[in-house]
Order: C-alpha cells, then structure tokens, then sequence
C-alpha cells in the first residue's frame, strides 16, 4: 500500500473524487461494476447477461470482460462508498494482494524471506501490471494468479483434499477476474505436471493411489466452477460467433520490448525513438522486464547448483515458454514482422486450439513472464545477499530495479455529469436511449447515473446476433424512421447534436414517440 501510493504519487489525493483509470475501458470497467451490484441487489437476476445495454434485444456478458470478482467485491464497497470510491479501493487492492500473493509463492519456492520482498515488488509493480492500470481492471486483477500456482505446486507435492479444493476455489477466482489469466494459470499447471512426471519417471502419477483421490476432487471442483464459464463461453461462440477479437500480429511482444522501457516509462521520453514505432496502442507493449531483474535471471542461471532452490528450472521452462508463445504469430522488431514466411508456435497453437483465437493478444502473457522472472529473482536475491561481502552489490541492483519501475502516472478521471444524463434521470419510466453524442464508454458510464436501457454498447466481444440487430437499429436512424424506432424496438429517447448557430452545437433530446421533436 505504502510503496503504491508512493510510486503513484498525487493519484492518492484523488482517490475520493477521480476514476483511477482513462474514460476509455477505464469507464466500461466502471460499469461492470454498477452492472454487478445493480443485476445481483436490485434486479435479481444473472450479471452474465443484461438488456441494459444493446437495447431492446440485450446482449450475453460471457464473452465480455466482466470481471465478476471484481464486482461482487463491489456490492459489499458500495454499501458504504460511492462508485469512484469502490473502483479505486478494487485498483489498490489488486496491487497490495497481487504482491502479497506473489510474495507467498515466492518464499515457498526460494525459503528467502527478503528475496521474497522483492519478488513480490518486481511482480505488482511491473510495466505490465502498470500498463493495464490506465483502464483494464480485469487484467489489473492479477493476484490469484500466484496463489492458485502455489495451491497447484503444493497439490503436486503433497497432495490432499484441502489443497484439491483450495487450487479449484482459487482457479474460479482467477477466471472471475480474466479469462486469459485462467488459461495462462491452466498452461502453467500442464507444464508443472509434465516437469514433475519427467523427474518422478512416471507420466501416469497423477492416477496412482496416493494422488488420485486429490486429483479427482481438484477435477470436479474445476468443472463445477471454472468450467461451466468455459462450457458457456465455447457454446455461445459456437453457436452465435463473437465478433471483436484482437489480432494476434498487432498484439504480440515485440522484440525489443522486455529490454527497452515502453510509453508507461517514468521516463519514457527518452526511449520515444523506440515504443513510438509499435503497432497500435505502444501502452499495451510497456512490457520492460528491467535489467536489474535479468541481470539475476542470468546471475541465478550460472549459479543454479549453488542456490538452494527446489524446482528453480522449472519456471526459467516457464519463463522462456511463454516468452516464445508472447511473440505471436510472427517475430516483430520495432513493431515491424521479420521473416513472414516463418510461423511460430502461437500459430501451431492456434490451430491446434480454436479457443485461443478468441484471445488475440500473445503480448499479455507477458504477466507469466513478470511472475516467473519474479520468482526468480527471489532465489538469486536471496543467494546474493546472503553473501556478506556482495551486500553493497544487492542495494545497487535494487536501486537500479526502483528507477526502472518508476511508472507514468496512472489516470485520474474527474468525468462530469452532462446536463442532458440529468435530465434523462429526471424522467420517469425504462424506456430505451439512443446515445448519438457520447463515446460507447462514456454513454456506459452515463447509464450508471439515468438507469436507463440504451441502444448499442462497448461490450468486448458480442455475439454475431447483436451485430445485426444493431446494424438494423442503426439504418433505421440514418433514414430518420422514428416509428419504427419507437414501435419496433421501442427505444423512446434520441440523443443527437443540433448546429444552433453557437460556438458549440446544442445537445437535443428528441422524443420519438412524438416524431423526434424535441423535449
């Protein structure tokens, strides 16, 4: 908490008054929440679909970035904060627990309490987990990540029904959160199964007499939990496509990003030649690893027998396998692809599973990365300092690794009310709003003040369906057809800008029930 504040420093002022995240996804994580705690309190119904949003015909919320974790904290925060409040508790909190947790994981694997500190700082205070606090808060919400890991790694060692149930409870946590962490924490538990049947000469472990029963409960725990969420997130996609997947080529690690200090950068002025040639959004690359922290993955390696760390090769297998996926389909070099020609194995991977071409973002498996090298570093910290004589060698590497993780400020959002949402929470009844004049976020945003439904949305991925019915609402504006706007799809409020003759064009709220006059 201290350290946040510090490296974040005015943002704490603001915590009663300013989103901490932009007016992008920042807002539509804004309403993921006031969608949780107004689904489950007031309509009593599942937050995992809603007509409040792509009105009349409402939209599935499987495929969006809900993060329902994130909202169920909400509905307890909102009983005595207010929404800018509550959203900024959840935000800290992901970086306090996400620390700890890693910290846990850390000392289970080094025994090095101090190397442990500061595993837990290389991992909540990343680039990355930096990056996504400009407005995603699902991926913000990174810290079930370490503990379902150290509940899986423990499993493995000395399986029990506690540990079963505690790596199964946890992994829903994480699915809650994101479904990439989810996948990511899956591969991650795979890898650790096939280490530990390599090192016991037996593939088949996991079925003989001592681990089955385990076993078997942490399957049926998963399948009653993280796999219905699955289930339903392959059937609706099989069923009804999802449209909005990213392209895996745009969203993949650049070469040269873990080594050069990206957009998100205290100091990111100075590497501009670099991250201000990366394909779209250079925020979604600030991925720097720092040289603090590979100079120990290098230091760790060449005194790998010395350190007394149990399994220490198995997460540089983890590091370096999901450093090889993170490149995406193709090797990119300042955010140009190098050899096209040659596919790597996130292309195989895609292939072999369908389900990854919902992802489209390689580059966010970056966080397996940050956990790994984390770990990692706990154990060489741990051994170098334990070393008398190399003290004076481990504050230089940690005053190195504080300014190479002195972040951009992250957004502080003071959205004001525009008088129009005023007056459309003035009116009385649920009829449904078309919102010409604000962004998709910000008409999300407004919502959370009138309670209205409203056509359209900023959903992450929307079934095919909607698309068309959208594209249908959509041609009946353009041709003005407000009978059919009204009587068909009974959306009652068109919100449009009209040139007044003023600096500023008038904001219009026209009734369609009385042909779109004006009220």
């Amino acid at each position: 908490m201290i350290f946040f504040c510090l490296l974040t420093f005015p943002l704490i002022r603001y915590f009663p008054t300013h989103f901490f995240a932009d007016q992008g996804d920042g807002l539509q994580n804004v309403w993921n929440l006031w969608w949780v705690n107004q689904a489950v309190t007031q309509s009593h119904c599942s937050p995992w679909y809603t007509t409040y949003l792509h009105y009349p015909y409402g939209v599935s919320l499987v495929g969006h970035t809900l993060n329902l974790f994130n909202g169920l904290l909400a509905i307890v925060l909102l009983k005595f904060t207010t929404l800018i409040q509550a959203h900024n508790f959840i935000v800290i909190f992901s970086f306090v627990v996400g620390g700890w947790t890693a910290f846990l994981l850390a000392f289970d694997v080094s025994r090095s309490y101090w190397g442990s500190i500061f595993a837990g700082y290389v991992f909540t205070f990343s680039s990355f987990h930096f990056a996504h606090a400009q407005g995603h808060l699902q991926l913000v919400s990174l810290e079930w990540i370490p503990l379902f890991l150290l509940c899986a790694y423990s499993l493995v060692r000395k399986p029990s029904f506690f540990l079963a149930m505690a790596s199964a409870l946890v992994l829903f946590l994480v699915i809650l959160c994101d479904y990439y962490y989810f996948f990511y924490s899956v591969l991650t538990f795979s890898m650790m199964l096939v280490w530990f049947a390599i090192q016991k000469r037996d593939f088949i472990f996991f079925l003989r007499r001592d681990y089955a029963p385990a076993f078997a409960v942490f399957l049926i725990g998963t399948c009653l939990t993280s796999g219905v969420l699955v289930w339903k997130l392959a059937w609706l996609n099989q069923t009804d496509p999802l449209i909005g997947v990213h392209d895996p080529n745009a969203f993949s690690i650049d070469a040269l990003a873990l080594l050069i200090p990206g957009e998100l950068w205290k100091f990111s002025d100075l590497t501009r030649i670099y991250w201000s040639r990366l394909l779209h959004c250079p925020a979604e690359h600030s991925i720097y690893l720092g040289y603090a922290v590979i100079s120990m993955l290098a230091y760790s390696l060449i005194n790998k027998r010395h350190i007394k760390a149990e399994n220490l090769g198995f997460w540089y297998v983890v590091f370096f396998v999901f450093l090889i996926l993170g490149l995406g389909p193709l090797l990119h070099v300042c955010g140009q692809p190098i050899v096209q020609n040659i596919k790597l194995p996130y292309a195989v991977l895609a292939k072999v599973f369908s389900f990854i071409n919902l992802s489209g973002c390689p580059v966010r498996m970056t966080v397996m990365l940050t956990l790994s090298a984390a770990l990692i570093f706990a154990c060489g910290f741990g051994f170098l300092f334990r070393n008398g004589r190399r003290k004076l060698l481990s504050g230089l590497l940690l005053s190195v690794l504080f300014v190479e993780y002195l972040p951009k400020a992250i957004p502080a959002s003071n959205v004001s009310t525009p008088a129009y949402v005023e007056a459309l929470k003035k009116i009385p009844g649920q009829e449904g709003i078309i919102d010409l004049v604000a962004k998709s976020s910000q008409a999300m945003y407004y919502q959370t003040i009138h309670q209205k439904p409203i056509a359209f949305g900023y959903v992450s991925r929307i079934p095919t369906s909607v698309q068309t019915q959208d594209d249908e609402i959509m041609q009946a504006i353009k041709q003005k057809n407000y009978s059919r706007l009204y009587h068909d799809y009974h959306l009652r409020y068109l919100i449009v800008k009209e040139d007044s003759g003023a600096d500023q064009p008038k904001v219009v709220i026209q009734d369609l029930a009385k042909s779109g006059k004006p009220l």
